[in-house]
Order: structure tokens, then sequence, then C-alpha cells
């Protein structure tokens, strides 16, 4: 029997989680032009963030010696499944917190290495934020305070104090939309804004845009700065989602899957965004969830999965490049009056 509303939660859940990346990776590259193939760095970092200060916190609020019992050893971790659901305030406090730390590491590290990549030029900025990212997986895989290449688990959620799992999986699903529609809102007013025009200005000719005065490498180190910060929240809800993680969990296959979103969806449209992250991420839980319940198991769900996302996007480049929605124009409030005031003179 298929759990119909279990799957619809869990695709929600997902689909909240990816819209995020698509949205901010558009922002970044859509519109902006800054090729990022390293998106898999920040969203790891925010997930890492967000787990580390959580289990850390749990257990020495509750009188553990971490340095006796860490919380990635079996101790620690049997400690924090037994305390997750015990003090709903600490729950909710720490999982604020962690979203606001999340943001602001990943932030900031996009912030920092916006210099670097300046330094290398536009043709290899994908390249040197995709080895930033593989450095980052290898570092966490030899990093033994978070748990090395086990990763931390038992991660308690803001929602464990709950008792029914029907309902903290609804309640989460509530907190991962409701940060998706502000993550939208604020995307949206950026893009469609002067500072939205000046993006495009610097993604259609980065030169041209410095001889008419515009500070270049401030404005990428600001796209880069939002959009890594709000990639960093996703990666908190994906740690506090999966209540584990680990260095496995982001590799570079998680960064091509978003560029597979907005390819699909459109470059420079985020309504684009949300459709080719929605249209992608239910493919992949529909293959992962009627699998096993068609007894199929000579082939791997994932193969599947790659090898049809890459025949859809070669077969989407070719005959529609533009992808299913095409960038519209910057719609800015003084714009929309100077149109106005036209067709007002026009008519008179």
């Amino acid at each position: 029997m298929i759990d119909v509303v279990g799957f619809l939660v869990s695709w929600l859940t997902l689909l909240g989680i990816y819209s995020i990346l698509a949205l901010t990776l558009n922002f970044e590259s859509g519109v902006s032009g800054v090729t990022n193939f390293g998106k898999v760095l920040f969203y790891g970092v925010g997930a890492y963030t967000a787990a580390a200060l959580t289990v850390y916190l749990v257990l020495i609020l509750n009188g553990f010696d971490v340095t006796k019992t860490p919380p990635y050893s079996v101790e620690g971790i049997v400690a924090l499944g037994q305390l997750a659901g015990q003090n709903p305030a600490l729950n909710l406090a720490l999982f604020a917190l962690s979203l606001v730390l999340a943001f602001l590491a990943a932030g900031l590290l996009g912030y920092l290495l916006s210099y670097p990549i300046l330094r290398v030029g536009p043709a290899f900025v994908g390249f040197t934020l995709l080895s930033s990212g593989e450095l980052m997986r290898i570092f966490l895989q030899h990093f033994e305070p978070v748990g090395a290449s086990k990763g931390l688990m038992s991660i308690p959620g803001p929602f464990a104090w709950v008792p029914e799992p029907r309902a903290r999986e609804l309640a989460f699903l509530g907190v991962v939309l409701a940060l998706l529609a502000l993550t939208y809102v604020v995307l949206d007013r950026l893009v469609n804004s002067p500072l939205g025009r000046t993006l495009r200005a610097v993604r259609e000719d980065e030169v041209a845009a410095l001889c008419l005065g515009k500070h270049v490498p401030r404005l990428k180190a600001t796209v880069l700065f939002i959009g890594s910060g709000f990639t960093g929240v996703a990666g908190a809800l994906l740690a506090y989602y999966l209540t584990a993680v680990n260095p496995g969990m982001f590799v570079p296959a998680v960064t091509f899957n978003v560029w597979a979103m907005i390819i699909l969806g459109g470059m420079g449209n985020l309504r684009g965004s949300l459709v080719g992250a929605a249209l992608l991420t239910l493919f992949d839980r529909l293959l992962t969830f009627l699998t096993p319940q068609l007894g199929i198991t000579v082939i791997s769900p994932d193969y599947v999965r790659w090898f049809s996302v890459g025949l859809l996007i070669v077969a989407l480049l070719l005959l529609r490049p533009q992808g299913l929605l095409p960038e519209e124009p910057v719609r800015t409030p003084a714009l929309e009056e100077l149109e106005v005031a036209l067709r007002g003179g026009g008519s008179g």
C-alpha cells in the first residue's frame, strides 16, 4: 500500500529545500553571471554549522562533558536520541540560532571567496568554486570534531518533542515552505530593482559595467554573500530533516542537479527555478518511492535519474535553450510609473 500523504510530505519538504538552492543559483548565475559550480560548498557549510551547533550545545547544556562523550561517539549518539524531545524551548531556540549562524557562516564564506575568484578571471570562476567544494568535503572526511567520515547523527529536530510523527513532519514542512517564501520574496525584490538591472549589466559585459563606474568586485561579493547565505539555510534545513550529515552527502553531483533545475526552468527567471525544482524533485521522489514497490532491483534509481535528466537537458538545450520560462524584463516601480505616464501622454 502506497502512503500518498507520506510521499507528498517527503516531496514537498525536499522541494522546498531544493527550491531555495535553485533560486539562489539562478540569482547568482542566471541573473548576475557568477558561474557557481561550487554550490554544494555553501550547502555543506550550512548543514554542518547547524548540525555541530545543535549536537554540541544539547550535550553541553544537559551536563555532558563533550571531551569524554563527543556527539559522534556511540554514547553521544544514544544520549542525543534520549534528550531530543525533552526540552521543546531548547530545540526551537537552537533551530532559530542555527538558521541565523548557517546564513552568516555560508554567506561570509561566499563573500571571502569572491576575492580570489576575481583574480582567476570569469572563465575560471566555476572551476575555482568547484574545487573549493571538493576541498571542503575532503577536509570534513578527516576532521574528527564533526565525526570525520562518519559525520554527525541523531541531530535533535525543532519539533522532536511532538509525539505524533506525521504532525512533526507537517510542522517542519510548514517551516521549510515559509523559509522558501521568504527567500523568493527577498530575491525577487532584489532582481526587480535597480540592483537587478546593474547585475544584468555585469552579466552581459563586465568591462562595460566597470567603465560606467559600477563597482563589479563589490557587486559580486554582495551576490555571493546573499546567495550563499540562503544556501546555508537550505543546508541547515537538510541537516534537521535527515537528522544526520556526513561528507558523502555533499558531492559535486548535488551542484549539477541544481544546475539542471535552473536550465530546465529558465535561466534568469526565479519562477522558472521553482518549476525546474518541482519537476526534478518529483521525478526523483517518484523513482525512489516506486522502484521498491514495483520490485525493480536490477537498475538503481540513481542511474535512471541521471540518465533521464541528462537526456532531458540535452533535448531542452537543442529545442528550447531559454528553458520553460524565459527571462523576463526587470520590473521596477520607476519603470512602471514611466510606462503609465507614457500611456497617459499617448492617450491624451
